[in-house]
């Protein structure tokens, strides 16, 4: 009897750095490397019947990417994530698994949502935190980057060059964002958090999000790393811990 299983998997260094086709190439050689009785399609190609959430840009971690697989058979989702997990390169690693209905949709059909954290650095030094005013400092910084970026959410567009296929295209990206803010300040680093639309209507990449910010606010700044921690269907999680 067929059985789905949703797998919840994070994807870091060295890892993050391979495009989602090799990605999809990666998880099917260790799916045959753990002897898992995945289902085949059929035709002149077939295919293991695998499906993955909405692409992760090149370069991005994350510790919420989403995978449904399909089985021949019945298998404990504890079996099945420790069977992968030892066949799995470094920078790739199941997290949790859960059946669910054979009907149940796609995920790149139900995820609406996505939420980043991004790293940046200062070229200069945000703050002294041993200053003996360091703690109204940070939070005198706090405010006025918060300000800054509520300016930029309340402008009527947000206008970047995206390259597609076709050349250098302008777009609206305003209508993606669903919300921006301070995550962490310490010394020369800057941690914000940003929520995006995501799914069948578009998958937005966070960096023109924040070299947009950046462009109006502070070209000082330079993006050192951005993780995706959470996916979400309807304002939950895919899976919830």
């Amino acid at each position: 009897m067929e059985q789905l299983i949703r797998v919840k998997y994070s994807k870091d260094e060295p890892i993050r750095y391979i495009s989602h086709l090799n990605l999809v190439q990666v998880f099917t050689r260790a799916l045959r490397r753990a002897n898992l009785p995945v289902v085949i399609s059929c035709g002149f190609n077939p295919r293991f019947r695998i499906s993955f959430g909405p692409p992760l840009p090149l370069g991005i971690s994350s510790s919420s990417e989403y995978l449904d697989i399909r089985l021949k058979e019945r298998i404990k989702t504890e079996d099945l994530v420790g069977r992968l997990n030892r066949v799995l390169p470094e920078g790739l690693k199941i997290l949790e698994a859960k059946i669910i209905p054979s009907s149940a949709d796609s995920l790149v059909k139900v995820i609406d949502k996505a939420s980043y954290w991004i790293n940046l650095k200062s070229r200069g030094s945000l703050l002294n935190l041993e200053d003996d005013q360091g703690e109204s400092k940070l939070k005198e910084l706090v405010k006025e980057i918060d300000k800054d970026i509520k300016i930029f959410l309340r402008l009527e567009e947000i206008m970047v060059e995206k390259s597609t296929k076709k050349g250098v295209k302008r777009m609206d990206i305003k209508p993606s964002i669903l919300n921006m803010s301070v995550k962490k300040i310490q010394h020369q680093f800057l941690e914000l958090n940003l929520g995006l639309n995501i799914g069948q209507e578009g998958n937005l990449n966070p960096q023109y999000v924040i070299k947009a910010w950046l462009s109006h606010f502070g070209n000082n700044f330079e993006i050192k790393k951005i993780c995706r921690y959470g996916l979400y269907i309807k304002g939950k999680e895919v899976i919830e811990d």
